[in-house]
């Protein structure tokens, strides 16, 4: 179960896809580690320096007032939608679904928010359910949106089985259409997920968008840097100028936020090239 939802991570995961899910929406949605369908929104200090900063933030910002992520938030007062909610709210019946953890409050969760829609939940890690499904589906592939977001990008569960972060880079090569969400906790370490997939798998045009910022904003005590960013694979080019358009947003409402005796004391966002 994910225990740090509506933090600035989420933020900079759910904002970007919950646009591309609006502008181009795919036929199937599949996900490897979901997480539950949804959450209790609280003032914790993550959430508030989060979700609920944004909530308060957002309307000001030209580009941010008419996004589909503030749409979402607005639409349950008092309830943070994870990724599933969000799709399941941006898409509705015009999607099949594909929901994978193994976490079983999780999956319960789950399997309540998708009654009534096309969708499968399978209680296991979902890098394996999801390469195979990739293998046998007889769909193609640009009509998939595949997000992975790992616990641990590098962890094989079997010897026979990919890593988080090959599966994202097979996917990518196969034609389907990637969102590969990443963190990292040093700035050296900034955009290496891109570099990584590229590096399996030489020739795939990804995009990365990557947020560094105060540590303290997600951990609260915590010194240094945090970050995370989104790689996305087979998109087009315009929801990648959206996506680069939310950051740049995200960024400018940002910038009141600074922590003075931090290294870095804000947030910033950077395209990784």
């Amino acid at each position: 179960m994910n225990n740090h939802f509506a933090e600035l991570g989420d933020v900079w995961k759910h904002l970007p896809l919950a646009e591309i899910l609006r502008i181009a929406p795919p036929r199937q949605y599949w996900e490897t580690h979901a997480g539950s369908a949804s959450y209790a929104l609280t003032e914790s200090p993550s959430q508030l320096r989060g979700a609920l900063r944004f909530l308060s933030c957002a309307p000001g910002d030209p580009d941010l007032r008419g996004c589909a992520y503030l749409q979402a938030l607005r639409a349950s007062p008092g309830i943070y939608p994870g990724s599933p909610a969000l799709a399941l709210q941006v898409l509705g019946q015009s999607a099949t679904y594909l929901f994978c953890d193994v976490d079983p409050e999780s999956i319960r969760s789950l399997r309540t928010a998708t009654a009534g829609f096309v969708a499968r939940v399978i209680e296991a890690d979902g890098v394996s359910p999801i390469y195979r499904e990739a293998q046998l589906a007889q769909v193609d592939p640009g009509d998939v949106l595949v997000q992975i977001d790992p616990f641990d990008p590098f962890e094989r569960v079997t010897d026979q089985s990919q890593t988080p972060v090959e599966l994202a880079a097979w996917l990518a090569r196969a034609g389907y259409r990637l969102f590969y969400w990443y963190g990292y906790d040093c700035v050296e370490r900034r955009g290496w997920a891109h570099g990584e997939i590229s590096r399996l798998f030489p020739g795939v045009n990804a995009w990365c968008g990557d947020v560094l910022m105060p540590a303290c904003l997600v951990y609260p005590g915590a010194t240094g840097a945090w970050g995370c960013g989104v790689v996305l694979a087979n998109m087009s080019s315009s929801e990648v100028h959206a996506c680069e358009r939310l950051g740049r947003a995200l960024e400018r409402i940002s910038e009141t936020d600074v922590v003075e005796s931090n290294d870095p004391p804000q947030l910033t966002f950077r395209v990784i090239t």
